[in-house]
């Protein structure tokens, strides 16, 4: 992984990092082909997506808006038993952007906010729980990340480095269906 270090002044972890008091999620991607040929690729592999919401094309690629984003647990090998319910039941809103280049593509994800409905009690009533990522994963000063959530943070980040993964989409082709 790129960033592998927690400490207050780097306040990174993994692929997250704390800057300008939001959580942000970035990757680089290498695929192979200049930029007009690597934008057309991008824009199908977001097109195939059912959360990327009013994407726009701007100089450098695209950016958009992350709606009913939901991680897989247990293709990453997670239980219910071990997995914080905002994980397993909880859909996530939040914004991106993708950054175009020659031979690679970036993405950042960043403004993530979760969502998830719980029954209660015992006529299963119904309540909201909802909360920006950055007060589930940090410290109450934000200064860096919570140890606790290092595991489960690890988890939104493989969900999100395959999802944005163009190798890994698979977009239906018209002519055979």
């Amino acid at each position: 992984m790129l960033c592998a270090s927690i400490n207050a002044q780097s306040q990174q972890y993994d692929l997250f990092e704390i800057t300008g008091g939001d959580v942000y999620w970035r990757n680089n991607y290498e695929y192979s082909g200049n930029v007009d040929s690597l934008r057309r690729e991008v824009v199908q592999m977001l097109k195939s997506k059912f959360y990327t919401f009013n994407v726009i094309r701007n100089q450098t690629g695209y950016n958009g808006e992350i709606n009913h984003y939901v991680v897989d647990c247990r293709r990453y090998g997670r239980r219910y038993g071990n997995t914080p319910r905002i994980y397993w039941d909880g859909e996530w809103t939040g914004k991106f952007i993708v950054d175009v280049y020659d031979n690679s593509y970036r993405v950042t994800v960043y403004a993530l906010y979760a969502e998830k409905v719980e029954r209660t009690g015992y006529y299963k009533n119904e309540s909201v729980k909802r909360g920006r990522y950055i007060d589930i994963v940090t410290k109450k000063d934000k200064s860096g990340f919570l140890k606790g959530e290092l595991h489960n943070m690890k988890l939104l980040s493989m969900s999100l480095k395959d999802q944005f993964d163009i190798r890994k989409t698979v977009i239906p082709n018209p002519a055979v269906d």
